[in-house]
Protein backbone atom coordinates (compact mmCIF):
# COMPACT_ATOMS: atom_id res chain seq x y z
CA UNK A 1 0.00 0.00 0.00
CA UNK A 2 2.78 2.45 0.48
CA UNK A 3 4.37 1.79 -2.77
CA UNK A 4 1.38 3.56 -3.85
CA UNK A 5 2.22 6.83 -2.15
CA UNK A 6 5.18 6.98 -4.58
CA UNK A 7 3.50 8.56 -7.74
CA UNK A 8 0.77 10.55 -5.53
CA UNK A 9 4.48 11.83 -3.48
CA UNK A 10 6.04 12.76 -6.94
CA UNK A 11 3.53 14.57 -8.76
CA UNK A 12 2.52 16.79 -5.45
CA UNK A 13 6.25 18.04 -6.05
CA UNK A 14 6.17 18.32 -9.71
CA UNK A 15 2.82 20.46 -9.63
CA UNK A 16 4.78 22.74 -7.20
CA UNK A 17 7.49 22.68 -9.92
CA UNK A 18 5.38 23.81 -12.55
CA UNK A 19 3.97 25.98 -10.43
CA UNK A 20 6.80 27.92 -9.68
CA UNK A 21 8.58 27.65 -12.72
CA UNK A 22 8.48 31.05 -14.50
CA UNK A 23 7.35 29.56 -18.49
CA UNK A 24 9.65 32.69 -19.73
CA UNK A 25 12.53 34.80 -19.81
CA UNK A 26 12.36 37.28 -17.17
CA UNK A 27 11.28 40.70 -19.18
CA UNK A 28 13.71 43.86 -19.73
CA UNK A 29 13.91 46.45 -17.74
CA UNK A 30 12.10 49.25 -19.86
CA UNK A 31 9.03 46.45 -19.59
CA UNK A 32 8.97 45.83 -15.76
CA UNK A 33 6.46 47.78 -13.79
CA UNK A 34 7.92 49.31 -10.63
CA UNK A 35 7.15 51.76 -7.85
CA UNK A 36 5.43 49.46 -5.04
CA UNK A 37 7.32 47.49 -1.62
CA UNK A 38 4.46 45.07 -2.35
CA UNK A 39 6.22 44.42 -5.75
CA UNK A 40 9.96 44.87 -4.24
CA UNK A 41 8.60 41.23 -1.54
CA UNK A 42 7.12 39.53 -5.04
CA UNK A 43 10.45 40.25 -7.16
CA UNK A 44 12.83 38.93 -4.21
CA UNK A 45 10.80 35.90 -4.04
CA UNK A 46 11.32 35.57 -7.64
CA UNK A 47 14.61 35.88 -7.48
CA UNK A 48 15.72 33.67 -4.17
CA UNK A 49 12.59 32.18 -2.99
CA UNK A 50 11.43 30.02 -5.65
CA UNK A 51 14.40 28.17 -6.12
CA UNK A 52 14.57 27.26 -2.00
CA UNK A 53 10.98 26.17 -2.08
CA UNK A 54 11.29 24.06 -4.57
CA UNK A 55 14.20 22.61 -3.37
CA UNK A 56 12.97 21.92 -0.09
CA UNK A 57 10.26 20.54 -1.59
CA UNK A 58 12.27 17.97 -3.70
CA UNK A 59 14.43 17.24 -1.15
CA UNK A 60 11.50 16.48 1.41
CA UNK A 61 9.44 14.62 -1.36
CA UNK A 62 12.21 12.25 -2.54
CA UNK A 63 13.60 11.85 1.48
CA UNK A 64 10.13 10.23 1.73
CA UNK A 65 9.94 8.43 -1.43
CA UNK A 66 13.70 6.76 -0.05
CA UNK A 67 12.06 6.07 2.97
CA UNK A 68 9.36 4.26 1.67
CA UNK A 69 11.28 2.54 -0.44
CA UNK A 70 13.61 1.76 1.78
CA UNK A 71 11.25 -0.85 3.84
CA UNK A 72 10.22 -2.33 0.30
CA UNK A 73 13.57 -3.08 -1.01
CA UNK A 74 16.18 -5.92 -0.44
CA UNK A 75 18.50 -3.41 0.52
CA UNK A 76 21.49 -5.92 0.74
CA UNK A 77 21.68 -5.53 -3.04
CA UNK A 78 22.82 -1.89 -2.64
CA UNK A 79 26.57 -0.39 -2.14
CA UNK A 80 28.20 -0.46 1.04
CA UNK A 81 28.16 2.55 1.75
CA UNK A 82 24.27 3.52 1.04
CA UNK A 83 23.81 -0.22 3.28
CA UNK A 84 25.52 1.45 6.47
CA UNK A 85 25.26 5.42 5.81
CA UNK A 86 22.08 5.87 4.28
CA UNK A 87 19.61 2.63 4.88
CA UNK A 88 19.71 2.96 8.58
CA UNK A 89 18.71 6.53 9.31
CA UNK A 90 15.96 6.20 6.43
CA UNK A 91 14.86 3.45 8.76
CA UNK A 92 14.62 5.59 11.20
CA UNK A 93 11.51 7.42 9.60
CA UNK A 94 8.61 6.12 9.88
CA UNK A 95 6.26 5.47 6.63
CA UNK A 96 3.20 7.58 7.36
CA UNK A 97 -0.33 5.28 5.42
CA UNK A 98 -2.53 7.15 2.81
CA UNK A 99 -5.38 8.59 4.26
CA UNK A 100 -8.15 10.65 3.16
CA UNK A 101 -6.29 14.28 4.28
CA UNK A 102 -3.47 13.04 2.47
CA UNK A 103 -5.50 12.37 -0.93
CA UNK A 104 -7.14 15.42 -0.89
CA UNK A 105 -4.26 17.30 -0.06
CA UNK A 106 -2.44 16.35 -2.91
CA UNK A 107 -5.20 16.34 -5.48
CA UNK A 108 -5.70 20.14 -4.44
CA UNK A 109 -1.75 20.78 -4.97
CA UNK A 110 -1.72 19.16 -8.26
CA UNK A 111 -5.24 21.01 -9.61
CA UNK A 112 -3.28 23.91 -8.32
CA UNK A 113 -0.47 23.48 -10.16
CA UNK A 114 -2.41 22.32 -13.30
CA UNK A 115 -4.34 25.38 -13.36
CA UNK A 116 -1.27 27.50 -13.17
CA UNK A 117 0.37 25.52 -16.10
CA UNK A 118 -2.92 26.39 -17.86
CA UNK A 119 -2.70 29.80 -17.26
CA UNK A 120 1.32 29.96 -18.72
CA UNK A 121 0.10 28.51 -21.79
CA UNK A 122 -2.78 30.50 -22.23
CA UNK A 123 -1.12 33.71 -22.44
CA UNK A 124 2.32 32.27 -23.52
CA UNK A 125 4.84 34.82 -23.60
CA UNK A 126 3.14 37.40 -22.08
CA UNK A 127 3.32 35.42 -18.45
CA UNK A 128 6.23 36.12 -16.41
CA UNK A 129 6.45 36.25 -12.65
CA UNK A 130 6.88 40.09 -12.73
CA UNK A 131 4.48 42.55 -13.22
CA UNK A 132 5.14 44.16 -16.80
CA UNK A 133 3.90 45.45 -20.23
CA UNK A 134 5.55 42.95 -23.05
CA UNK A 135 6.12 44.39 -26.21
CA UNK A 136 2.51 43.64 -28.40
CA UNK A 137 1.17 42.94 -24.99
CA UNK A 138 -2.55 41.92 -25.63
CA UNK A 139 -5.53 41.32 -23.44
CA UNK A 140 -6.30 37.80 -23.45
CA UNK A 141 -9.83 36.54 -22.76
CA UNK A 142 -9.88 32.50 -23.32
CA UNK A 143 -9.09 29.69 -21.29
CA UNK A 144 -8.89 30.64 -17.68
CA UNK A 145 -9.03 33.98 -18.16
CA UNK A 146 -12.65 33.55 -19.61
CA UNK A 147 -13.46 32.22 -16.13
CA UNK A 148 -12.00 34.71 -13.48
CA UNK A 149 -10.10 37.32 -14.52
CA UNK A 150 -6.66 36.26 -12.16
CA UNK A 151 -6.97 32.49 -12.43
CA UNK A 152 -3.09 32.05 -11.83
CA UNK A 153 -3.08 33.93 -8.28
CA UNK A 154 -6.59 31.82 -8.01
CA UNK A 155 -3.94 28.37 -8.70
CA UNK A 156 -1.19 29.83 -6.42
CA UNK A 157 -3.48 30.84 -3.15
CA UNK A 158 -5.19 26.90 -3.88
CA UNK A 159 -2.06 25.46 -3.57
CA UNK A 160 -0.59 27.05 -1.09
CA UNK A 161 -3.61 26.23 0.60
CA UNK A 162 -3.01 22.57 -0.50
CA UNK A 163 0.42 22.57 0.55
CA UNK A 164 -0.09 23.78 4.17
CA UNK A 165 -2.54 21.28 4.89
CA UNK A 166 -0.78 18.07 3.08
CA UNK A 167 2.62 19.16 5.31
CA UNK A 168 0.68 20.52 8.32
CA UNK A 169 -1.82 18.66 9.79
CA UNK A 170 -1.23 16.44 12.72
CA UNK A 171 -1.15 13.16 10.86
CA UNK A 172 1.09 14.33 7.86
CA UNK A 173 4.41 12.60 6.65
CA UNK A 174 6.47 15.60 7.77
CA UNK A 175 4.92 15.61 11.34
CA UNK A 176 4.21 12.37 12.12
CA UNK A 177 7.52 10.12 11.06
CA UNK A 178 9.72 11.61 13.18
CA UNK A 179 12.14 13.11 10.97
CA UNK A 180 11.30 16.71 12.30
CA UNK A 181 13.32 15.56 15.20
CA UNK A 182 16.13 13.84 13.04
CA UNK A 183 16.60 16.46 10.78
CA UNK A 184 18.72 19.32 12.89
CA UNK A 185 17.62 22.78 11.56
CA UNK A 186 14.67 21.04 9.83
CA UNK A 187 12.08 22.56 11.50
CA UNK A 188 13.33 25.77 11.68
CA UNK A 189 13.76 25.32 7.17
CA UNK A 190 10.02 24.00 7.19
CA UNK A 191 8.87 27.49 9.33
CA UNK A 192 10.92 29.70 6.96
CA UNK A 193 9.45 27.83 3.48
CA UNK A 194 5.67 28.36 4.93
CA UNK A 195 6.07 31.94 6.09
CA UNK A 196 7.68 33.05 2.60
CA UNK A 197 5.37 31.31 0.23
CA UNK A 198 2.62 32.86 2.95
CA UNK A 199 4.17 36.26 2.34
CA UNK A 200 4.43 35.82 -1.58
CA UNK A 201 0.71 34.75 -1.84
CA UNK A 202 -0.19 37.65 0.10
CA UNK A 203 1.35 39.91 -2.04
CA UNK A 204 0.55 38.45 -5.11
CA UNK A 205 -3.05 39.43 -4.11
CA UNK A 206 -2.09 42.62 -3.15
CA UNK A 207 -1.08 43.24 -6.55
CA UNK A 208 -4.50 42.54 -8.25
CA UNK A 209 -5.68 46.05 -7.81
CA UNK A 210 -2.40 47.64 -9.02
CA UNK A 211 -2.57 44.87 -12.01
CA UNK A 212 -5.61 45.62 -13.08
CA UNK A 213 -4.82 49.65 -12.91
CA UNK A 214 -2.26 48.78 -15.38
CA UNK A 215 -4.54 46.78 -17.69
CA UNK A 216 -6.78 49.19 -17.80
CA UNK A 217 -4.63 51.91 -18.79
CA UNK A 218 -3.23 49.81 -21.81
CA UNK A 219 -6.91 48.58 -23.01
CA UNK A 220 -9.36 50.82 -21.80
CA UNK A 221 -12.87 50.37 -23.03
CA UNK A 222 -11.68 46.74 -24.37
CA UNK A 223 -10.55 46.11 -20.32
CA UNK A 224 -13.81 47.42 -19.34
CA UNK A 225 -15.93 45.35 -21.65
CA UNK A 226 -14.27 42.08 -20.66
CA UNK A 227 -14.56 43.15 -16.67
CA UNK A 228 -18.24 43.05 -17.28
CA UNK A 229 -18.13 39.59 -18.41
CA UNK A 230 -16.07 38.20 -16.34
CA UNK A 231 -17.29 39.84 -13.35
CA UNK A 232 -14.72 37.82 -10.50
CA UNK A 233 -11.25 38.27 -10.27
CA UNK A 234 -10.96 35.07 -8.15
CA UNK A 235 -13.64 32.89 -7.37
CA UNK A 236 -16.69 32.81 -9.68
CA UNK A 237 -19.43 34.16 -7.78
CA UNK A 238 -17.71 35.36 -4.92
CA UNK A 239 -14.75 37.55 -5.07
Amino acid sequence: MSLLKIPLIFSSALGVHVSLTPPNAPPSKTEVVHGTFNEWVITQHVNYGLLVFKSVYWALSFTEIAVITSRAIDTNRLPSVIQHAVVPFLRKIEVTPITSPFLFATAVVIAGGFLRRWCFRTLGHLFTFELSVRKGHQLVKTGPYSIVRHPAYTAAALQYAGILFLHGQRASWLRDSGILERVPGLKFIALACAVERAITVISLLRRISQEEEVVKSLFGDEWKSWAKVVRYRLIPGIY
